[in-house]
C-alpha cells in the first residue's frame, strides 16, 4: 500500500508539473538591478530570449556564456534591439571542463562579483555515442558537470556578491525539467560501459535531470547558510526558456 501511494503521489507531481497553475509572479515585479553581475548559459531559443532579456531590462549585466559565437552574437544583437542594452559573450563549452575553466577564468578577469547564476544550458537526447571531452555520457557531463564545475569555480565571485547584494542574498538557479520524475541515478552509466550501453538517451537525459536537481538541493545544503539561494526548475511544456549548449 505504500509503495502504492508513493507512486501515485509521484504520478500527480509529474503530471502537476506538465500542467502547472497560472504563473504568480511576473517579470514586471523584478527589482532594478543596475549593478548586478548576472551569467546565463546557453541560448534560449524561444523568441525575445526571456530569461536575459527581462535582466537587460532591469539593467542587469549580464553575460551570454555558450559555445557559439555567431549565434551569441546574433542573439546579443536582437537583446539590444529590444532592450537598448548590450549582453556580453562568454565562451564556454561545458561538454569540456578545461573550456569550463577557462570560461571561469576569463570571467573572474572581469568581473570580481557575481549575483545570480542561471544554469541554463543544456543538450536533449543526445545519440548514445556522443561522449564529452573527458568521456562522460554526453548529457551528464554536459547539464550537470559541466555547470557544477563552473558553479564550484565561480563560488568566490558568488560569495563576493553576497557581500555586496542588498539583501545579503546571492542565486544560483540550475534547470531541470520534469522528466526528473523518470529516474534517479545510475553511478555505473556516467562514462562508457555495459551499463550506459543498456540506456536510452531519453533515460540518459531524464538522469541528468535528475542529477540537477540533486545538485540544487546540495549547493542550498551546504550553502544556504552562507548566503547562497539555490533552487532547481522546470521550465513548463509552453512557454520555456529552452535552451541550447551551442
Amino acid at each position: 500500500m505504500g509503495s502504492f501511494l508513493s507512486d501515485m503521489r509521484l504520478k500527480t507531481s509529474a503530471l502537476g508539473q506538465l500542467f502547472p497553475p497560472r504563473a504568480r509572479f511576473d517579470t514586471e515585479q523584478m527589482p532594478d538591478l543596475t549593478g548586478r553581475v548576472t551569467i546565463v548559459t546557453g541560448i534560449e531559443r524561444k523568441p525575445n530570449a526571456p530569461c536575459a532579456k527581462a535582466l537587460l531590462e532591469h539593467n542587469a549585466i549580464v553575460y551570454m556564456a555558450t559555445r557559439n559565437k555567431r549565434k551569441a552574437e546574433e542573439a546579443i544583437a536582437e537583446l539590444n534591439e529590444r532592450t537598448g542594452r548590450l549582453a556580453i559573450y562568454l565562451e564556454l563549452d561545458l561538454s569540456s571542463l578545461s573550456s569550463v575553466k577557462r570560461a571561469a577564468e576569463e570571467f573572474m578577469s572581469k568581473e570580481k562579483k557575481l549575483h545570480i547564476l542561471f544554469n541554463n544550458a543544456g543538450v536533449m537526447w543526445s545519440p548514445r555515442e556522443m561522449l564529452t571531452a573527458e568521456g562522460y555520457d554526453m548529457q551528464f557531463g554536459t547539464n550537470v558537470l559541466g555547470h557544477f564545475y563552473l558553479t564550484a569555480l565561480l563560488m568566490p565571485a558568488l560569495l563576493a556578491g553576497r557581500d555586496s547584494s542588498p539583501d545579503g542574498y546571492v542565486r544560483v538557479i540550475t534547470t531541470s525539467s520534469s522528466a526528473a520524475y523518470r529516474y534517479t541515478l545510475n553511478w555505473d552509466s556516467f562514462k562508457a560501459g555495459a551499463a550506459r550501453r543498456k540506456m536510452s538517451p531519453r533515460t540518459l537525459y531524464c538522469q541528468s535531470k535528475f542529477a540537477d536537481v540533486v545538485f540544487a538541493r546540495q549547493l542550498a545544503k551546504r550553502y544556504g547558510e552562507k548566503g547562497i539561494v539555490s533552487i532547481s526548475c522546470n521550465p513548463g511544456q509552453r512557454v520555456v526558456c529552452a535552451t541550447s549548449d551551442e
